[in-house]
């Protein structure tokens, strides 16, 4: 198999499993832990949970030594388009966005993936896989609180209206029958 096409195999393998166990915990358990443990209980709970499985993310991914996601791909790029001094139109534009929104990046990425793929993309180096530092380790934490302070908000809020929803349908369903 042609090195190229093994990247790709790496990366849809990688990405499928990724996304599946992802979207599971976001979306089924962690609806889940809320409504049958409570905000509070629950919340603590994902919280646990989710440093744990992104910590077993980097355990692996660092041991694997494969960038079966693509971050170090994608990082290598973006260092290079930020480090790049010819630009000019839209790719300054990009330029100038990627060297101030290093914040927005690490919220933006805490929130739509976790915080493994946050800390992953922001680690020094390309390539190297080589564990977390004293400081990636405090991001990683503040990124476990954002992604999981965000999710529980938004299951809370999502389990909220259906229980509203359901005691409006309900009530209407015993009035006029």
């Amino acid at each position: 198999m042609s090195p190229f096409l093994h990247r790709i195999v790496l990366f849809l393998t990688g990405a499928t499993t990724f996304t599946v166990i992802n979207y599971s915990f976001d979306f089924v358990l962690y609806p889940l832990a809320l409504y049958h443990l409570g905000v509070v209980y629950g919340f603590s709970v994902m919280v646990v949970l989710s440093f744990l499985f992104c910590w077993f993310y980097f355990l692996i991914y660092d041991y694997l030594k494969r960038d079966f996601l693509g971050i170090e791909f994608s990082k290598e790029k973006m260092n290079a388009i930020i480090a790049s001094n010819d630009s000019v139109g839209l790719k300054l534009f990009l330029v100038k966005i990627l060297r101030k929104s290093h914040l927005f990046l690490f919220v933006f990425l805490s929130i739509y993936f976790n915080p493994f793929v946050a800390i992953a993309f922001r680690r020094k180096g390309n390539f190297e896989y080589n564990g977390l530092t004293a400081h990636d380790w405090r991001m990683f934490i503040l990124s476990v609180i954002i992604s999981n302070g965000f999710w529980a908000t938004t299951v809370f809020a999502g389990l909220s209206f259906f229980e509203f929803l359901f005691k409006i349908i309900t009530d209407w369903w015993k009035m006029i029958g």
